[in-house]
């Protein structure tokens, strides 16, 4: 149980240096030594648990991906209770936007990692199934809304979910290249503008 508890360990600290290496230099520019480097360990080491840059890339993204999830989860079990399904969209999407350090490095490399995904079909497979995931989650979100009457019956749960999600990803991709007119708090406002609009009542005044 030891080793095996060691050689997660040894993974996760190698994926944490990928992680801020690609941050930093970009996918192109990193090596195996960048990311060996920057873990404190020798390039044989990660070689070991690695055996090529593309099955670490994969590992890293796989990571992000898992951390991404983590933060979906700890919505509804963190310690301020969710009141409505709406509070919980709001806090889960926002946990998807880049408003921490953490989040503002996880997402820059997303964006280095995205244009490798047409090349890599493992890692477009990655992709395609953590989006659908994430769009399964929202629908069955807004499924549950309607169902509760906090959101119109004649919406459509799984078309709200990609606009939902198309919103999150432009959001996240003006703020990390476009800068100050996308800024944290003007992001967050827009998210929240998209929601209102989806849970308005379309017979209020």
């Amino acid at each position: 149980m030891a080793r095996t508890a060691d050689h997660e360990r040894r993974r996760h600290q190698v994926a944490e240096a990928l992680m801020a290496t690609v941050g930093e230099r970009g996918l192109a520019r990193t090596t195996l030594a960048d990311v060996a480097d920057r873990a404190g360990v020798s390039v044989g080491l990660v070689q070991r648990y690695f055996r090529s840059k593309a099955q670490l890339l994969r590992f890293g993204v796989e990571h992000m991906y898992h951390r991404a999830e983590q933060r979906l989860r700890e919505v509804s079990a963190g310690p301020q209770p969710v009141t409505s399904v709406r509070d919980r969209l709001d806090r889960a999407t926002e946990t998807l936007l880049p408003l921490d350090e953490e989040r503002v490095r996880e997402l820059t490399v997303w964006l280095e990692f995205l244009p490798a995904t047409l090349a890599d079909p493992e890692m477009a497979r990655m992709h395609g199934e953590a989006t659908g995931a994430l769009l399964d989650a929202l629908s069955e979100a807004l499924e549950m809304a309607i169902d509760q009457g906090e959101l119109p019956e004649d919406r459509d749960p799984r078309a709200e979910a990609r606009a939902l999600v198309a919103c999150v990803d432009g959001l996240t991709l003006h703020h990390l290249v476009t800068g100050e007119a996308f800024d944290a708090e003007t992001i967050r406002a827009a998210l929240t503008t998209h929601l209102d609009r989806l849970f308005a009542d379309p017979e209020s005044p």
